[in-house]
């Protein structure tokens, strides 16, 4: 149970840092002015509510690649 939660937590992790590397290329320069302009705005939990919802899709879109795999190893396995 541990393991299956922690490769989950790190695949949400790394859309976190790949998302805001994306959306925000001026975090390598100046993390400063960003976290700033977040404390100015007060929105704190932007970021994870865009994360959960692009790992919500790609979650979907791995079971689905999971169903179809489970499919086809079975119909070939039949022959």
């Amino acid at each position: 149970m541990r393991k299956p939660m922690l490769r989950e937590g790190a695949i949400f992790a790394l859309l976190l840092i790949a998302l805001s590397l994306l959306l925000h290329p001026d975090l390598l320069s100046d993390p400063g002015t960003r976290l700033s302009q977040m404390t100015g705005r007060g929105n704190y939990l932007h970021p994870l509510v865009y994360t959960l919802l692009v790992y919500l899709v790609v979650l979907l879109l791995r079971g689905v690649i999971r169903l179809f795999a489970r499919f086809f190893r079975r119909s070939g396995s039949a022959d």
